[in-house]
């Protein structure tokens, strides 16, 4: 394991960790707060959903041109301007008036963009092979990261003080994220390139690449079916659990982190086991069918249950519902030439935000049409199923 533990690796990795913690904090807060924020919006807290959804439209388009931003500026300045949205977007959002909010919610997603593929781009390039899926599942783990820290501290400060007061406590993160960026460095140094203006081509270009291989397709349309899947739930477990089941709101965030905590341990043994002795593709399916699963027992509940029996599905969930993310950008990062793992990363990213963009507002959709989060769940267990046959079928 000594050339796990080298510092041009270990280094960056923990960088990284901490950067996309603090970028998830954003977009994941916005749920938490959703049932006491509404009423200062004048809109209703099952409209979450919708927010949700142009957080990711918005990074799901503005993520294309990642490769060329990160090779133009290097990943360690758009990690940095990332940082900056996602403060800016949060402190807007502290405004409560339905204009700035929408301004707000519009930086979020764009300091979500080029996360995964400036991780990608950095880590693609400093890993060991053998090591790349513990890799790249350690630095996923820093979006149940992000999604644990505002269940975990978000809900009490509520409690406490208010949603506002509670919200200001991520900008000051993204400030110290900023600040261990700038003194430790994100990967090796990368001078600005010049280069022409944007143009459309540009912009699409890791679209074309992705959609032109069969496996990267393949895996793309399997990603954005878990996407929806793993962010429709992350939006509405703590609304149901809170508001429909009755749970106190420390309670219903205690599950939630559990959901985000058990993600965090799934990714790093799943990593280890997929560098060592099963592979990603492998593994891959069997956590959409273990997604399902958990989504058919959460369908299921009522609020009578005893709460370790949520804490239990909420730990299946977070097994399958976020073990998978690591895994999935190691493996693309790997199926694409050398030198093209952002471009890959983003042409993937954006059919994976297509599926978080989709997600939320069809269980919006749905949940307005039937009033049931029971065939809510139903839904998307036969929706991340169908996914799950579908990936075994492209890579066997």
């Amino acid at each position: 394991m000594k050339d796990l533990f080298q510092a041009r690796v270990m280094t960056p990795l923990i960088v990284i960790l901490v950067i996309q913690s603090v970028l998830t904090m954003g977009p994941y807060a916005v749920p938490v707060i959703a049932s006491v924020a509404a009423i200062d919006f004048g809109i209703e807290p099952g409209d979450v959903g919708t927010i949700v959804s142009l957080v990711y439209f918005t990074a799901m388009i503005a993520g294309l041109p990642s490769g060329l931003f990160i090779a133009r500026f290097g990943a360690q300045r758009v990690f940095q301007v990332t940082l900056f949205f996602s403060a800016g977007g949060i402190l807007l959002l502290t405004l409560a008036d339905p204009l700035w909010g929408l301004l707000g919610v519009l930086l979020l997603g764009l300091s979500t963009a080029p996360m995964n593929p400036a991780g990608s781009h950095v880590l693609s390039r400093v890993s060991p092979p053998k090591w790349q899926p513990l890799i790249f599942s350690i630095k996923q783990c820093g979006t149940p990261g992000g999604g644990m820290l505002a269940s975990a501290i978000l809900p009490p400060l509520i409690v406490l003080y208010d949603w506002r007061t509670a919200l200001y406590v991520l900008p000051t993160f993204a400030l110290t994220a900023i600040l261990l960026s700038a003194f430790a460095g994100v990967g090796p140094h990368e001078p600005p390139r010049q280069g022409r203006g944007v143009r459309f081509a540009d912009i699409v270009a890791s679209l074309r690449f992705v959609w032109s291989d069969r496996i990267q397709r393949g895996h793309a349309l399997a990603g954005m079916a878990f996407a929806g899947c793993q962010l429709s739930l992350s939006t509405y477990l703590v609304v149901y659990l809170w508001r429909e089941l009755g749970m106190a709101p420390e309670l219903a965030g205690a599950i939630a982190a559990i959901n985000h905590v058990s993600g965090i341990v799934a990714r790093i043994i799943l990593g280890f086991v997929a560098g060592r002795w099963m592979s990603s593709r492998t593994i891959l399916p069997l956590l959409a069918f273990v997604m399902a699963a958990g989504l058919v027992l959460l369908g299921t509940s009522d609020g009578s249950w005893p709460p370790v029996f949520f804490f239990l599905i909420a730990t299946i969930l977070g097994i399958g519902g976020n073990g998978w993310v690591g895994l999935f950008l190691s493996e693309i990062a790997l199926l694409a030439p050398k030198g093209r793992a952002a471009d890959a990363t983003s042409g993937n990213q954006f059919f994976m935000y297509g599926g978080i963009v989709i997600g939320p507002s069809l269980a919006s959709a749905i949940l307005t049409g039937s009033d049931s989060y029971a065939i809510l769940f139903t839904i998307f267990a036969l929706f991340v199923t169908v996914a799950g046959l579908w990936l075994y079928k492209v890579t066997r």
